[in-house]
């Protein structure tokens, strides 16, 4: 990507707690928002990993219960999906009980996805068996794998 490339990450958000009054504890269904922190590409290179951490923590703070009831009602006229428009996706499932449930077979040893929903993204899921530990698949273009190797080779 070139240095003056915008790119964005996108997240999905928890919103239980972000309406006003929140939603009631025994809530059954989706409560998520998908938000972008957006910056330029040159920027996530040269600033330190604080400077994306800042940038996600921004827009995961702008969630708003306005903003949430505008979508709302956007939503309910248009009713249409918006195209993703991202450079990379992140979800974290790492609180669903996947590891947990059994069939009647016993828990599973491995849990995740058959395959990544789309091209560029990121899941990270709890490890079925180590408490505390996530697992995390990701998805990267094939140009941009062996530098990923061998940044995960300096770090492991």
């Amino acid at each position: 990507m070139a240095a003056d490339q915008e790119t964005r990450i996108l997240l999905v958000v928890n919103t239980r707690d972000k309406f006003n009054p929140p939603l009631p504890k025994g809530y059954f269904g989706n409560a998520v928002k998908f938000i972008s922190a957006v910056t330029l590409a040159g920027d996530m290179v040269d600033k330190p990993l604080s400077y994306a951490v800042g940038k996600v923590q921004e827009a995961i703070r702008s969630v708003t219960d306005s903003q949430l009831r505008s979508g709302i009602d956007y939503y309910e006229v248009h009713k249409t999906k918006r195209p993703m428009g991202c450079t990379m996706i992140s979800t974290a499932w790492s609180r669903l009980a996947f590891g947990s449930t059994d069939f009647g077979w016993g828990e599973p040893i491995m849990t995740g996805p058959v395959e990544l929903p789309v091209d560029e993204v990121i899941i990270f899921l709890a490890h079925p068996k180590e408490k505390g530990s996530l697992n995390a698949y990701a998805g990267l273009p094939t140009s941009a794998m062996r530098t990923f190797q061998k940044l995960w080779g300096e770090i492991v």
